[in-house]
């Protein structure tokens, strides 16, 4: 049989040729069944689209004015959900393609643009765990990375963000906040609780504050901003305090007795006892921990007097690691000790009283020898918050108010830091500044001034040394940095949903918020510093300015600014929209200005 090779040739091409065609037809098939929006945009209306109006995975908001043309939305479903997470990232939702597309019946020339950012909102599968946060991810060069602007509202397990792109591939990413683990974080957790570093030398000693202690009842001893562990309180305390019997409830509540007990169970939390009898209660000095600052319970309510009088909330319960113990009332303990009641310091009583709950003014440490940070200037400041250190250093972070150090991936200074609070404000007899620093893996923020370093080489020639063993200092410090980079904040509590993403638009458009506040974590540029955000100018130390802080955990830190000045985040947002902060504008109206502390509220 004779075969025409021509014929063979003509008969495969025209073969394959088919069924490329039908792969072809098939593939707009399956492509267009994932089509999940499909609608015209009138670019002077904009408009709200979803794919489903009864069960919505996704819905996409264009407002009026946003778009330069009339555009063709289209989302579709991708089937492809290819590209690389990091290790923070749990894949919530489905990948959705958002492309909008000049519309080919428009007149007017030019491509389209988005002159206002749009939002687009993916409802998640699962709800986020605590330490996470619900985000939405982009996917741009094979990676996801996450959007800046985010909103989670937990009524409809949506995250709703912004942008300005035409074309984008999204989906919903649940980002677990870093924290560091292993043995040095239990070994910090033990330091961050109990460790004193030798300081009760120079606050039994020179402060006689466990005299305070001594004589102090419970009730007074709260109203300074005292957090009891729940765990550690005695158990004829908590017997009493569940009882029925209310006279033996108010009667212990009022016996310093109660105080001394709860100092030697551990249980008042960053106080540390120390006792020349074991079997007393009774201290002969006392030492501080970093918790005393950095930690409070979670409130209990205890039926104290018979009812119908009301249950009282006392600071008993369940310690939450991080917020500041914005109740602490340090100037009025200070001013309650021999040595300001009727010692050197006797004529500064007013000056301590005056800081107020929450803020400290480290100038008054002046007693030791050889002070380095007695500034002259009166400058009491906020306790900061202990959280989120990793995420926020991933993008330089200053640390304390002025931003002394700058905390990064490759340096120690979260360990610097603590150092130097030993050495120029908890009294340990330290060298930081000098050629005796234990931890010299830092870098400056804001460089002190040459004075400071002056003074630490004379503080240095009076005390040499440290007190602590070098090799164990270090290894101290090392573990409570790792404890310190183990703590997240807290998830987000209540706020109004729908005015949180109003304020979203606003932080990152009209108020220009961003402008400062430009990482991820809310925090700002390494380097920037300001002197007019409180109404009065920093001085002396703070005299550079005060650092943009990170947003995250917001909620639990009032009162706010470097010197408490603002009670809510209401009072935050009025004073950044006065005339005295030009780089936010004037003209936010008051519905405005809340929608902004919804959005603070949310992160």
């Amino acid at each position: 049989m004779f075969i025409n090779r021509k014929n063979i040739r003509k008969y495969l091409a025209s073969f394959l040729s088919s069924a490329l065609l039908t792969l072809s037809f098939s593939g707009m098939a399956i492509a267009n069944s994932n089509i999940v929006i499909d609608a015209d945009v009138q670019a002077s209306l904009g408009g709200v689209f979803s794919d489903n109006t009864d069960n919505t995975n996704i819905v996409v908001t264009i407002p009026a004015g946003a778009l330069t043309h009339d555009a063709k939305l289209k989302v579709r479903l991708s089937l492809n959900d290819s590209g690389k997470l990091s290790k923070t990232q749990t894949s919530a939702s489905d990948t959705y393609v958002v492309k909008l597309k000049k519309s080919g019946n428009g007149s007017a020339k030019g491509k389209l643009k988005i002159t206002q950012p749009i939002e687009i909102g993916i409802k998640a599968d699962f709800e986020p765990m605590p330490n996470q946060l619900g985000e939405i991810a982009v996917k741009e060069g094979g990676r996801w990375q996450r959007m800046q602007a985010n909103v989670y509202q937990r009524s409809n397990s949506t995250a709703v963000t912004l942008t300005t792109q035409t074309k984008g591939r999204y989906k919903v990413m649940h980002r677990t906040l870093q924290a560091q683990s292993g043995a040095a974080v239990e070994r910090g957790r033990d330091l961050y609780f109990n460790e004193t570093w030798t300081a009760e030398d120079y606050w039994g000693g020179t402060y006689g504050l466990h005299q305070t202690l001594n004589n102090v009842d419970p009730l007074s001893a709260v109203a300074l901003g005292a957090q009891i562990d729940v765990n550690k309180v005695p158990e004829h305390i908590m017997d009493v305090l569940r009882g029925d019997d209310y006279s033996l409830k108010q009667a212990l509540l009022a016996d310093s007795a109660s105080t001394r007990a709860l100092v030697k169970a551990g249980a008042l939390i960053g106080v540390v006892g120390f006792y020349d009898d074991p079997s007393s209660d009774t201290m002969t000095s006392v030492g501080l921990a970093c918790a005393l600052c950095h930690v409070k319970v979670i409130k209990t309510k205890f039926q104290i007097f018979s009812q119908p009088e009301a249950m009282t909330l006392l600071p008993i319960g369940e310690p939450v690691l991080g917020p500041p113990n914005n109740e602490l009332d340090a100037g009025q303990i200070m001013a309650s000790t021999p040595l300001v009641q009727n010692g050197a310091d006797k004529s500064r009583a007013h000056e301590y009283t005056s800081w107020g709950p929450g803020r400290i003014d480290t100038r008054f440490f002046r007693f030791l020898p050889g002070s380095v940070i007695d500034d002259g200037v009166s400058n009491p400041s906020e306790i900061p918050s202990n959280w989120n250190y990793i995420d926020k250093s991933e993008y330089g972070y200053p640390l304390t108010s002025s931003g002394v150090l700058l905390s990064t991936p490759h340096n120690d200074s979260l360990a610097a830091i603590v150092e130097r609070g030993n050495d120029f404000i908890l009294g340990v007899n330290g060298a930081w500044l000098t050629d005796n620093t234990v931890i010299d893996n830092f870098e400056f923020g804001t460089r002190p001034p040459q004075w400071v370093f002056d003074a630490a080489l004379v503080a240095e020639q009076v005390t040499p040394g440290n007190a602590i063993e070098e090799s164990v200092y270090r290894a101290k410090l090392l573990d409570l940095q790792a404890f310190t980079n183990s703590i997240v904040s807290p998830p987000a509590g209540d706020f109004n949903e729908s005015m949180a993403v109003d304020g979203m638009r606003l932080f990152f458009g009209k108020g220009n918020c961003v402008a400062c506040h430009t990482t991820p974590e809310g925090a700002g540029r390494p380097d920037e510093r300001f002197t007019h955000i409180v109404e009065n100018t920093p001085q002396g130390l703070l005299a550079s300015g005060i650092k943009v802080p990170g947003l995250r955990g917001l909620a639990y830190t009032s009162p706010y600014f470097h010197d408490g000045s603002a009670s809510t985040l209401a009072d935050v947002v009025a004073r950044y929209t006065s005339t005295s902060i030009p780089e936010v504008p004037s003209t936010l109206t008051f519905d405005e200005q809340g929608a902004l502390v919804e959005y603070l509220k949310s992160l």
